[in-house]
């Protein structure tokens, strides 16, 4: 007889709880499969930077910091940049305080017109080095620009002498023609310096003003170029940054929209002009050779703009902040050049285009680097003996006015000493009688070649200004200096 399997039990109570824990168990097995568990929404990742204040021992600039490790990054045209705020807080040395309530002239806000006129421009000379006797030689300096000014406005470079009325011993110096556009934009800035301005109350230094003005903004091409022939001449970087700068001036002093907007549009050609590792070159066009000479001007122009409410874009201030890097080391040596003309060349001549750059854009007077670059150009002072030995030793007038306004931002003991062998050295070198008197003859060199007899004086008077014409970096940012500082 075959054997009969059970299979469910016999008895209905026992059959109902069979089936309930056989389907409670296929339950507890399905749900997971069926319903999975709502996993939490990914958290976006996001790319944060901040700006930190850190040592001056170990570095000048406030790097940005990121939240989330980042790949190295090779060239600055070849990649996204995240952009940072323009602005950064001031960086102090240790044992440096900041003070808010520093005595003179614009401490607070100060722009950079604020000492030019009446008893501020007194007490900014009592206050910063200066005295009638520098007085005496911006004023005879802007006479003998005012006299040799061509009618349509501009400077010649080399045929100034037209304007002398002895023909018998007229003045020599001619500089290259080719800059007329960036001389005369010095010239300007010159007399902008001094308190003139661009109006029509009849003051000679203010015609004078009004018509270089109005040479440079006819002579602003379509791509917003600044340049001496805008048919056929060749955009020249140095030209163009030097008269960017000038416009930008005379747009903060005047805020005349249309200036404004003529500066507007050659900051905007000076970006477009940026090679692609974050410096300048002589040309707008792609060359790949950074030059920290034209740049130090490009970065003047870009400071006289941010003044005058004109922002450059933060990708512009990026890639140059990135050049800067690798072309100023840590203790403020600079190269001249990356690629090409002057390559790998060093020495205290460009250190001082490279710290005067690096204020310029904001970075601590007082930092380590700052004052390392400072105290070694302060060790070599005016030597215009030596000047026609230029690959010895690079002095010259351009060197004189960079380092000037560089260690004036510094203060301490480095401007001491420079303020005191630039009046002993410089100021005797202005011619003081016949047709020249007033100018400062052109550098035994390239430079002074270049620039000839109207870009020397230019620069002689802007060298002088520099007591009244900008507040210093320390005193805007509060933080107080003591001559006997180092």
């Amino acid at each position: 007889m075959q054997r009969e399997i059970a299979t469910t039990p016999s008895d209905p109570f026992s059959a109902v709880v069979a089936s309930v824990i056989l389907h409670g168990s296929l339950l507890l097995v399905l749900i997971p499969l069926l319903f999975p568990e709502a996993e939490s929404p990914p958290v976006p990742r996001t790319f944060v930077i901040r700006w930190e204040a850190r040592k001056p021992e170990t570095t000048t600039k406030q790097e940005p910091v990121a939240t989330e490790a980042q790949e190295p990054v090779t060239e600055p045209s070849d990649v996204p940049i995240p952009e940072p705020p323009l602005k950064q807080e001031p960086v102090t040395a240790a044992g440096e305080e900041i003070n808010t309530d520093v005595a003179g002239v614009g401490a607070a806000e100060g722009s950079q017109g604020s000492g030019r006129r009446g008893d501020a421009r007194g007490e900014a000379l009592r206050i910063h080095g200066g005295n009638s006797n520098t007085e005496d030689a911006v004023g005879a300096g802007l006479l003998w620009l005012m006299r040799h000014q061509d009618q349509d406005g501009s400077w010649s470079p080399d045929h100034f002498d037209r304007h002398c009325e002895d023909t018998e011993t007229p003045c020599n110096g001619a500089g290259y023609p080719e800059h007329r556009a960036g001389i005369t934009a010095l010239a300007l800035l010159a007399l902008l310096g001094n308190g003139s301005m661009p109006d029509d109350d009849g003051d000679p230094s203010s015609v004078a003003c009004n018509r270089a003005l109005q040479w440079l903004l006819d002579h602003k091409d379509p791509s917003g170029c600044i340049r001496t022939d805008i048919s056929t001449g060749s955009r020249n970087l140095y030209d163009h940054g030097i008269a960017t700068f000038a416009l930008c001036e005379a747009a903060e002093l005047t805020g005349d929209p249309a200036i404004t907007e003529a500066a507007r549009s050659a900051i905007y050609f000076l970006e477009s002009s940026q090679q692609p590792a974050g410096g300048w070159d002589y040309t707008p066009s792609p060359s790949l050779r950074n030059d920290l000479s034209i740049t130090g001007w490009q970065v003047l122009a870009i400071h006289a703009g941010i003044e005058a409410g004109i922002l450059p874009s933060a990708r512009t201030i990026r890639s140059l902040e990135r050049y800067l890097d690798r072309a100023i080391d840590e203790t403020g040596h600079a190269i001249y050049s990356d690629r090409g003309r002057g390559r790998g060349r060093t020495g205290f001549g460009i250190d001082a285009v490279g710290l005067l750059t690096r204020l310029s854009l904001g970075h601590s007077p007082v930092s380590a680097q700052s004052l390392a670059s400072a105290r070694r150009i302060a060790e070599h002072p005016p030597r215009p003996e030596v000047r026609s030995q230029w690959d010895q030793h690079p002095q010259s007038m351009y060197y004189w006015y960079t380092a000037t306004l560089a260690l004036f931002h510094v203060g301490g003991s480095p401007w001491k000493k420079w303020n005191q062998e630039l009046q002993q050295k410089v100021l005797q070198l202005q011619i003081q009688e016949g047709e020249s008197i007033g100018s400062w003859p052109p550098d035994p060199n390239w430079i002074g070649a270049a620039g000839g007899r109207v870009a020397q004086t230019a620069l002689g008077v802007l060298t002088f200004e520099t007591y009244y014409r900008y507040t210093p970096l320390h005193q805007r940012l509060g933080i107080a200096r003591n001559p006997k500082d180092r």
